[in-house]
């Protein structure tokens, strides 16, 4: 994996490993960090997702975007899918995705 930073606002910069989610927020993206800060960038998830499909990241849901080393359990009850991320942090799993986002979870075991 690269060690490299990510660039989020102004001077701050940080590595894509300590990125548990992003989540959309209108033309905003909210990035919460494995240390529990929460982070808000004027750009939206879209533009956010270029930047992190190079790394263990996958776009699970129009509204989230996880990273793939902090997945504590994922969860298929009926209707809603549901993956679970450390620090009690939740992201929603799309019904179009779901194969997809399995497939790379089963890829990475």
């Amino acid at each position: 994996m690269m060690t490299s930073e990510i660039r989020l606002i102004g001077k701050r910069h940080v590595k894509p490993s300590q990125i548990v989610r992003l989540k959309a927020d209108a033309n905003y993206t909210e990035i919460s960090l494995e240390d529990g800060e929460q982070i808000i960038i004027s750009k939206t998830l879209k533009e956010m997702e270029k930047t992190f499909t190079q790394f263990s990241f996958f776009r699970t849901h129009k509204s989230y975007m996880i990273n793939l080393d902090h997945i504590a359990s994922i969860q298929m009850n009926g209707g809603t899918k549901t993956v679970r991320l450390i620090n009690n942090l939740n992201a929603e799993i799309s019904r179009r995705r779901k194969d997809a986002f399995l497939d790379a979870v089963r890829s990475r075991a």
